[in-house]
Order: structure tokens, then sequence, then C-alpha cells
């Protein structure tokens, strides 16, 4: 069904992009000149017959991956892979005779093979998953873009590697680079991870906390590389050979020649190349001797790119980086106009009686001027993609980006010095490194301060009604977030590092969601995070501990981490308020007693009293707690039960059931451990006309309301709808 609904979409797109391209032909030839209105339609028919060629490629690839048993693969990297921990993925091309080569997302193991490695390993072919969480990107829309058909699970034990000796330079180059530019710093500090995003575009892990920051102030372009990186390599040589009195048709190869060379050092990003190759049309056109024009060379190259891969405009990227170019060459004119003020020279004052420092604070208010126009000219082109693409609006970006150029500029053209010194002089190097290293903690200074201003960012998809969020998430973690249709939230959990890093922060930032209180219910590794990522992704200020302290423990962490936060301890019968007059009741603590020496036997088990709706929260509580919340002679009486899993004990036992009476149970994805078909058997046996149990891993993540008198819980993954009542709790009272 999957494959039909994909099939029948792109048959319509296409339909519909005849359509539009002969209208607007017609429109074109009668408004302007027919033949126009010729090249027009040749050109965008050329383009859309390429793309129905290459959407029926990606059909039949996808098919044929379906039918692949597991088997024996050859196969070329075409990137470097990227990955940590032993665990790594790259986009590999595999040849296949008689038929067309196809692309897959190839996940291996070991240390991560730079491009053009050739493989060779037994594995599992996989098609392309959906996502299982709302606020994500679209997993399956990105790869199909990029023309990858779906994954490959490489064997970690028979796998084989071959590089060439081509291929081998060049790995050991980028490498090479990649070292320079943080050689004599520590890797691990904030600056070493602004230093790579900026001059690099990579984002490890551990620097997806720095983005909120560039996030939040609308500079989130200054922290990867995109055509403004490449716009400056290319402004830095043309400066640097005009000191040297070079000739202009000897400059302009030279800084083509670097500047493609600088986007293949870091990873041929789309917005990189697309600033390449307009640069070397813009360029072009001073050696031909013709005027050159900014919106026919981005015409060029977008016509070429949509020639070449018609896929890629699917891409946000793409269509914020051609946007934003676009947005620059029509509308910096008239931006001006509004700084216009800020560059006026004295009436009675020319400039030949202006002193020297009269003429460089001239200079500088122009700078200023132009900068600003260009940065609202942007900002206003990339304002309805980026609240259709993120929900978001920053407005204090005009004023920011300007400011952030600058350090960039210095940033990037001290990282490039650094480079080319380390090979022949590694201390001067360092030297260097260390100084930039200041400059990218003011870039975060920055980002940061101008994050902060009232109204310097406002998100268009926070909740317009109070909403549970319950994410799906793998090995055993949990997170969900509660936000009131007032903007503040509270996280439920963390999810783990990884899972906080990988989903849970995205989706959070992408829904409007901006938690700035975090309730732990105990010391699971998949439940909790190091307390300096929390931070920098989220503004948080009050912390629930449902954990008891030990040493160098997470909660160590949190009761050392910032003096400002509020933190918590709650006890049996404390009320946590949630906003907007929803509050949890904690029902069992582990600040309390211990009931076991497991950490899930230590949770924080509360109730959820959201209006006339009571939500039993049981986390991975197992038997122990269980008995002791039936002991505890609390009215347990609740309309739905959110539950987890136990390390190694059953929870949901037919007492609590029997005490609770809810009306449905939410049960997450199996951990993949041998109690496994144990539990779905109990799951099983729960199951009755009067208490519906909800699998996570059919509905993926859950986002519960409350609408009238109905309680209802959507899923994202299944989009199921069901709907709880209270005349339906009394009837099965009764």
């Amino acid at each position: 069904m999957g494959a039909l609904i994909v099939v029948t979409s792109s048959a319509i797109n296409t339909d519909l992009g005849w359509l539009v391209v002969v209208c607007f032909s017609a429109l074109t030839g009668w408004l302007i000149h027919w033949r126009m209105a010729a090249t027009m339609l040749v050109l965008t028919a050329a383009i859309l017959t390429h793309f129905h060629y290459c959407e029926s490629i990606q059909r039949e690839g996808e098919a044929w991956i379906t039918r692949q048993a597991p088997q024996r693969i050859e196969a070329r990297l075409m990137e470097d892979a990227k990955g940590e921990n032993g665990r790594w993925h790259a986009t590999a091309k595999i040849h296949r005779p008689g038929a067309h080569s196809v692309k897959v997302r190839w996940l291996g193991a070991g240390d991560p093979p730079p491009a053009g490695t050739e493989l060779i390993s037994y594995g599992v072919f996989k098609a392309m998953e959906p996502e299982r969480n709302p606020g994500l990107p679209d997993r399956i829309a990105m790869m199909r873009a990029e023309g990858i058909i779906g994954t490959f699970h490489a064997s970690e034990m028979r796998e084989q590697r071959w590089i060439g000796p081509i291929s081998k330079k060049k790995a050991a180059l980028k490498t090479s680079f990649r070292q320079s530019i943080v050689a004599g710093i520590d890797t691990e500090s904030t600056a070493a991870k602004v230093i790579r995003a900026v001059v690099m575009g990579e984002k490890s892990p551990d620097s997806l906390g720095l983005i909120r920051a560039f996030f939040e102030s609308g500079t989130l372009h200054a922290f990867s590389v995109s055509g403004l990186h490449v716009t400056m390599v290319g402004g830095m040589l043309w400066v640097l050979l005009s000191l040297f009195k070079c000739p202009r048709r000897w400059a302009i190869p030279v800084i083509v020649f670097s500047m493609f060379g600088y986007v293949w050092l870091t990873g041929n990003a789309p917005a990189a190349l697309r600033a390449a190759w307009m640069s070397a049309v813009f360029l072009g056109a001073f050696m031909l001797r013709r005027r050159p024009d900014l919106l026919n060379s981005l015409g060029a190259v977008l016509l070429f790119a949509m020639l070449w891969n018609p896929g890629i405009i699917r891409l946000p990227g793409v269509q914020l980086s051609y946007g934003v170019v676009a947005a620059i060459g029509l509308g910096t004119a008239l931006a001006r106009r509004c700084f216009d003020w800020i560059a006026e020279k004295e009436e009675l004052l020319p400039n030949s009686e202006m002193s020297g420092l009269q003429t460089k604070w001239l200079r500088f208010r122009e700078y200023l001027a132009n900068s600003l126009a260009v940065s609202l000219a942007a900002s206003v082109g990339s304002t309805p993609l980026a609240i259709f693409h993120f929900g978001v609006v920053t407005p204090v970006s005009v004023f920011a980006t300007a400011f952030l150029v600058f350090q960039v500029f210095i940033l990037l053209a001290i990282a490039l010095i650094s480079a080319l010194t380390y090979p022949v002089w590694p201390a001067g190097s360092a030297f260097l490194n260390h100084k930039n290293a200041i400059v990218a903690d003011a870039c975060v200074w920055t980002a940061s301060t101008f994050s902060k201003i009232p109204g310097a960012w406002a998100s268009t998809r926070s909740p317009n009604q109070d909403t549970l969020l319950i994410h799906d998430l793998d090995y055993g973690a949990e997170a969900a977030c509660f936000t009131t249709r007032k903007g503040n939230s509270v996280m439920i959990d963390a999810g783990g590092k990884f899972s906080l890093q990988g989903t849970v922060g995205t989706s959070l930032n992408q829904l409007g969601m901006r938690p700035d209180s975090i309730i732990f219910t105990h010391a699971d590794a998949g439940h909790t995070a190091p307390s300096q990522l929390v931070r920098e992704m989220f503004p948080i200020r009050q912390v629930v501990m449902g954990m008891p302290h030990a040493k160098n423990s997470v909660a160590e962490d949190w009761e050392n981490a910032d003096p400002n936060i509020r933190l918590i301890k709650p006890s049996r019968g404390s009320i946590l308020e949630l906003g907007n007059g929803i509050r949890a009741e904690v029902l069992l603590s582990p600040h309390d007693q211990a009931l076991g020496s497991l950490a899930d036997d230590r949770c924080l088990v509360f109730m959820i009293h959201w209006k006339d709706w009571k939500l039993l929260w049981l986390g991975d509580a197992g038997r122990l707690s269980e008995q002791a919340l039936l002991e505890g002679g609390m009215n347990l009486k609740a309309d739905l039960i959110v539950a987890g899993l136990h390390q190694s004990d059953f929870s949901l036992t037919k007492s609590l059931i029997d005490a609770v009476a809810p009306q449905a149970i939410i049960i997450p994805r199996l951990a993949g451990s041998k109690m496994d078909s144990l539990r779905l058997e109990q799951v099983e046996r729960l199951r009755s006309p009067s208490l519906h149990i909800i699998d996570r891993q059919q509905t993926g993540g859950l986002t519960i309301t409350v609408e009238e008198d109905r309680l209802i819980i959507r899923g994202f993954l299944d989009q199921s709808v069901m709907e709880l009542r209270h005349e339906t709790r009394a009837n099965n009272l009764r």
C-alpha cells in the first residue's frame, strides 16, 4: 500500500507539473515573446522528463530491494562515512549487472571509511523506514531526493575493505585538514566543535546543544558550510591576489579552483556546491568581458542542477539556499533604503577634506549599511521557507547575521591559514588555533546574546492546546513532554544521551516545545542525559530529581551544574505543577524508600490530574513498586496507564490493573530481550473489550490532548485515533 501511495503521488505531481509548465509558457508567450515561451517550455519539459525517468528508476530500485534475501554485496562509498562508537553510515553505490546502479545507505561497523572505499560484505537489505515520532524531518523524502532506495546492514564480522591510492591520498588530505584546524586545542571543547562546524560543516552529536543559540538567533547557516563560506573563501583570495597585482585572467581561475577545492574538502554540501558553481558562472563573465548578473548566474546553476538531479529541489536546504540568494538579488537594493541613514555623509564636507579617521568611519558605516541590507533581504526571503520547514520566525537574524558574518570571516580566515601552516610549522598552527578558539567562543556568545533578546524568535508550531507528547524510542529509552497552550513545557525523562541528540531534541524544536523543566523518573541511562547537554539544548530552570544522590551520578551532576536551577526532591504526596492547572501527584518516590537494588525499582510514580482525567505514570516500575502502591492505601483509579519496561521484572500485575481500572494502557516497544515473548503473552491476556492496549510498536509516538469531554490519543506512525470518554469508564465500573 505504501508503494502504491508513492507511485500515485509521483504521478499526480508529474501531471500537475506539466499543466503548470504549459500554462506558464502560454502566459509568457502572450505577455513577453513567443521565443522566450518556447525556450522555457523546452527546458522545463526536459527537466520534467528527466524527473519522470529518475522516478521510474527509483521505484524499480525500491521494488528490487524488497525482493532481496541476505547476500554478498560489492559497493563503493560515494561519501565519507560518519558515525561514532564503532557504528557508521554512508551512501554507497551498488552495481547491478544488466540493470541500473542503485544507491543505498550502508550501515557498517568499525572505523568510518572515506569516500572511494570499495566494500564487500554479507548483509541484509531493508526498505526505508518512516519516522516514528512527530516533528522529525521526513527521512524517506530526503533519501529519495538523493536517489537512495533503502539501507544495507552489513555484517560486522564479514566485511572487507579496499581503497585505491588516489582515494587514499584524498582521504589523508581531508584528515590532515580536519586535524590542522583544531591542532593544539582540546578537540572536545566548545571552541573546537564550533571551528569544525563553521569550517567543515561537521556536526557531531556532542555539538547539537550548540545549535540552540544559532537556531534561535536565525544564524544557523553560519554554523555549517554554506554559500556564505564559499563566497568568503573567494573574497579572501581576491583580496590576496589583488595585493600581489595578479592579472584578472589569472586570478579568476585560481579563485574558482580554490572554491571548488574548499567545497570538496568540506564534503560537497549542496549549498556550497551551488555557491561554487554560481561564482564560477559569475566570475566567468569577467573573463568573457560580459556584464555579470547575480540572478542570471543563479538561474543558470539552478537549471543545470535540476537537469542533473531534479529531486534535489525537494531538500529544504537546497530550497533555502536558492531562495535566499534570489531574495538577495531582488531585494538588497530596496532594503538598502532602510539603512541609508547609517552611511549618510556630511553635506558640506567633501571627500577630499575628510581626515583618515573620518574616511575609515564612513567606510565602516557603508559596510554596516550594506551588510544590514543584505541581511534584511535574506531574512525576508528565507522567512516563508523557514516557517514552512522549521516553524520558526527569527526577526533578530537581520542584526545577528550582520555581526556574526564578520566573526565567521575572521574564524574561517585563521583556520585556512592554520591549515596551510600545519604541514611546515605545527607549533605556529597550534598558536593560530588558540587565537581562533577565542573567536569561536565569541561567535557562540554573539549568537547566544541575540537569541536572548525578547522577541528574538518565535515558533509558529507551538501547540494551540494542552498537549502531552510521548516519544517512541529504541533500547528501552523513554522521553515525553507536556506543553500547555500558554507555551510552558515540562519534559518527563530525556531519552538518554543518544535519543536526546538524535530524536527528542529535534522533535521538540520542530514542534515548538521548549521545556524549561524536567522530571527524571529514575537513574536509568535510557531516561537521563548529561546535565551539560540538556542545558545546552533547553533553557532548563527546574529539575525534579526522581533519583537518589549517588557519587559520580547524574543526580550529582545536576546538583553541581548551576546554582540558578531549582532542584526538587519530591516525596509521597508532593504536587508538581505542569502548567495551566494541570498537576502531577507523587504516589511513590525513591526519596522515601528503596524497594530494590535496581534503578527500575526506585522509580518516581505519579498521577497526572488533567481536568477531569487521571493518567497513572508508572515508568519502568516493576512488581515491587506496584505492591508498594497497593499497600499505600491511596486511590489509584485512573483513566489511562503509561507503562514502561522493567529491566528484569514484570509490571502491570492483575492486582494493580484491578485497582486502577483503566480504560487504556500505553505500552512501549519491547527491548529485544529474553522476556519479550513472556511480555507479549501478558499483554494479550490484558486485552479485553473494556481495556484497550496501545502498543507503541504499532503507533509510534503518541500525542494526547483533552477536547471537551474526551481524552484523544493519536498515533503518529499508523495515524490511529482513540477517544476515551467518561461514560465508557462509568459503564466499565458498573
